[in-house]
């Protein structure tokens, strides 16, 4: 046999899923199944015998025990294992195909081979119909690296790592694949910075709060829209008592006191905010009212400056109070597709001091909107800067959206909503929210803090990678977990220049060395920034409008 040519050491301990291998061979020579030098190194994959099955493991660790001054051959050489899976045999017939997990352990003394590059594809492919490429494998870069579809989006996943690492190229990649695959999917991207619009073009559906993106004000729940009309005002309790009476006459008044439903304060129900006003003021003249007089004026000052803030337009103008909720999910979740399987939230135009209570609402609606279609609509909602919404700490962030993301964290993948997390700060997220994401994609990350974090996180078998997070490229990435077939480091797949993700930082250095802008220039940003329009065109600025619509 070829591979008793090439071995690479014994096995001297056998410790549950983890084998201590005794080295003799640390550099296998090149040969026709593998025609380079496959040098030990942590990451590598090798195999042992047993009577049944031939055995796969993966190297976490390799050390010296005994150092002498100088390099000797003689020198005691060890490689730590952590067993992957395995290939079923039987006499005379052919392997079975790889599967995780270990049924007939190796015995002491066995023989340790590198893992030909055959055996290698067959590890690494994925032999389900639902499977997506998104890059190649580090330790052969002609083998590539495969997701599981299923699996990666029936148990959550998570994309962590530094700026400036790729995170955002990587999200692409991995939407990109699944869309390539699946050209029906429905994918709810929450964009805090516009940075994804240019990455999926005619595929994507993108909502501007300046233009199209339409969140009614009676979508909102009761307790966050005290959140956007209220806040922290010192009277919160008595204006949210006024505000749960007039919603309710409101609503009430809309359906002419003939609701086919039960009406509540939370009941996605159409209502007219002149309608609330008009029950204030007329609370307010009475003689009697059962709260102090500053109470109805600032709730109902309050909600006539909404109404007129172009800022708050997705919520309170730019269309009635029609029942168009089945129009405004349709648009939403992509249904029909129409061949825009994506829908961009741009939140980098909703106002900062209501953002975290926009995405609560977007997340509850996603999983009501799941659960009561009956699993028949399944739905992946990415959240872009996860940390930002669901922080760690029980005084930090809204607290509905929180619940909201740990609901869906927790109980999504019983009503078919699947969760992607992404952040460059694991530890400022909620434990609860990487605790419940099934296949992690960790990249480079120097933070002691988040690297215990994601060790903590990620399976048993992938852990010695992580050693590697320091020190990874930009574009790679170290997998584990159910929706790839071994944890693995791998390298994404290169984007063209023009479906990059616009998060590449500003060149500081190119600007700085030549005079390029004048006051023509910051009158285009006074422009832009009154019409709250990015996209105008910087070469030639609109002239200002002498009257501005509120």
């Amino acid at each position: 046999m070829v591979e008793l040519e090439t071995k690479i050491g014994r096995v001297v301990s056998v410790s549950g899923s983890q084998l201590i291998c005794l080295l003799e061979n640390p550099a296998v020579a090149p040969n026709a199944e593998m025609p380079f030098v496959q040098a030990l190194e942590v990451g590598t994959i090798v195999k042992m015998s047993t009577l049944r099955s031939v055995v796969f493991g993966m190297v976490r660790a390799v050390s010296i025990p005994i150092p002498s001054q100088e390099a000797r051959d003689q020198e005691l050489k060890i490689a730590e294992l952590e067993l992957l899976g395995e290939m079923l045999q039987k006499p005379s017939s052919p392997r079975s195909a790889f599967q995780r997990g270990v049924s007939f352990f190796p015995m002491l003394g066995e023989e340790v081979f590198p893992t030909t590059r055959d055996e290698l594809r067959q590890i690494y492919a994925c032999p389900a119909t639902s499977n997506a490429c998104i890059g190649y494998v580090h330790q052969d870069p002609t083998l590539p690296a495969y997701i599981k579809t299923d699996d990666l989006l029936g148990k959550h996943f998570a994309v962590l790592g530094t700026t400036g690492s790729g995170k955002s190229c990587a999200v692409t990649v991995i939407l990109k694949a699944i869309l390539g695959e699946n050209a029906y999917s429905r994918i709810l991207l929450l964009d805090p910075h516009n940075e994804y619009a240019s990455a999926f073009g005619e595929v994507a559906q993108v909502l501007d709060p300046a233009d199209s993106l339409e969140l009614p004000h009676w979508l909102f729940n009761f307790e966050e829209l005290c959140e956007v009309v209220i806040g922290d005002d010192e009277l919160r309790s008595a204006q949210a008592t006024l505000l749960a009476e007039a919603i309710i006459a409101a609503k009430l008044k809309f359906l002419a006191n003939d609701a086919s439903y039960p009406v509540t304060v939370d009941t996605p129900t159409p209502y007219w905010v002149s309608d609330v006003i008009s029950f204030l003021q007329r609370g307010q003249g009475k003689l009697e009212r059962p709260e102090p007089l500053s109470a109805y004026m600032r709730l109902s000052s309050r909600l006539e400056s909404l109404a007129g803030d172009s800022r708050f337009s997705f919520m309170f103008g730019r269309f009635a109070a029609g029942d168009k909720m089945a129009e405004i999910l349709s648009r939403l979740f992509r249904i029909p597709v129409n061949g825009k399987p994506i829908t961009i939230v741009d939140l980098s135009g909703i106002p900062s001091e209501i953002l975290n209570v926009v995405v609560s609402l977007l997340c509850r609606m996603t999983l009501d909107f799941a659960m009561w279609s009956d699993r028949k609509l399944p739905i992946l909602i990415v959240c872009e800067e996860a940390h930002r919404y669901a922080p760690r700490g029980d005084d930090l962030g809204f607290e509905p959206t929180k619940r909201a993301l740990s609901r869906i964290a927790k109980e999504g993948r019983k009503y078919g909503v699947s969760l992607a997390v992404v952040t460059q700060r694991p530890s400022d997220l909620a434990t609860e929210m990487l605790a419940e994401c099934n296949t992690i994609f960790a990249m480079r990350m120097s933070n002691h803090a988040d690297q215990e974090l994601i060790r903590a996180a990620m399976s048993e078998s992938g852990l010695g990678l992580l050693e590697f997070l320091p020190s990874l490229r930009t574009g790679e990435a170290i997998v584990s977990g159910e929706g790839v077939p071994v944890p693995q480091r791998l390298s994404f797949s290169t984007l063209p220049a023009n479906e990059m993700p616009r998060g590449k930082t500003s060149s500081f250095s190119g600007s700085w060395r030549q005079e390029t802008h004048g006051p023509e220039s910051v009158a285009l940003v006074v422009n832009r920034w009154r019409r709250r329009q990015k996209e105008v065109a910087w070469e030639k600025p609109a002239p200002l409008e002498k009257d501005l619509v509120a």
